[in-house]
């Protein structure tokens, strides 16, 4: 029974200095790593800096991996970096150069600002992001409703538009048609793989004569991945005629 217990005894010391040197490891990784960083930044903000730390713990960059943390001038953007429509924002973008792998380096970038003297933030567009157009139209008169052409020529339907080749998301829609008679709604409906989105335009054909319409949303409000069909349907209340329809849709993708 006696050996029993300092059997017992001992195993629990043992585990016990194991939890001592494994928590005195882990503290020491995490005050190499606050090391690491701080080399990196130290002619950055406190308040950037625990934003970039947060940054990169998200997006699993070891710090030890970690080249270089820069802040972007904003008189001479990187290519990867969009920035448009920003007045009076106290924006901040920093560049962090890192080691993907042994052989490959890569890069990210970080937007921090102050939301209470943001006045317009507009939109930016980080890395590898792509901002890309979509051309539909229908070159005549439409006397009913139907799916608008693609830039080739070719009328789209359920099954056939753009193939999307990457992740990305529809931020934007702007059509300008004329209306020749008729009253009651005109609606430019989007469909990903057959299936309506909650986002389009739409006009009231009340008089007739050219009109237009444009809509945007935030990036992921409707996404898609590779291989959706995406495609635009005119659709018009009995008893209108329009003609010459000429709509963008604007997309990004990663």
């Amino acid at each position: 029974m006696k050996r029993g217990k300092k059997k017992l005894f001992v195993i629990l010391g043992i585990f016990i200095i194991a939890l001592l040197v494994t928590s005195v490891l882990i503290a020491a990784s995490d005050e190499k790593t606050d090391e690491i960083i701080k080399e990196k930044t130290e002619k950055i903000s406190k308040e950037a800096y625990d934003y970039i730390e947060n940054f990169i713990e998200k997006k699993g960059i070891g710090a030890e991996s970690i080249n270089s943390v820069t802040e972007v001038n904003f008189e001479d953007l990187p290519k990867e970096v969009s920035i448009e429509n920003v007045n009076n924002a106290n924006l901040a973008i920093y560049q962090i150069d890192y080691n993907k792998t042994t052989e490959q380096q890569d890069k990210v970038f970080v937007i921090t600002y102050s939301v209470g003297k943001l006045e317009s933030q507009g939109d930016l567009i980080i890395s590898q992001d792509k901002r890309e157009f979509l051309n539909f139209g229908f070159d005549g008169e439409m006397k009913e409703s139907g799916f608008l052409e693609t830039s080739t020529g070719v009328e789209g339907s359920l099954e056939k538009g753009y193939v999307m080749m990457r992740h990305g998301s529809i931020v934007g829609i702007s059509t300008n048609l004329e209306v020749l008679e008729g009253n009651g709604n005109i609606e430019i409906v989007i469909y990903r793989n057959g299936e309506q989105v909650q986002f389009g335009n739409s006009f009231v054909a009340d008089l007739a004569g050219v009109k237009k319409d444009y809509d945007v949303q935030s990036k992921d409000t409707v996404s898609f991945e590779p291989g959706d069909v995406i495609s635009l349907y005119a659709k018009s209340s009995d008893g209108i005629a329009l003609k010459d329809v000429i709509t963008l849709l604007e997309i990004i993708t990663e």
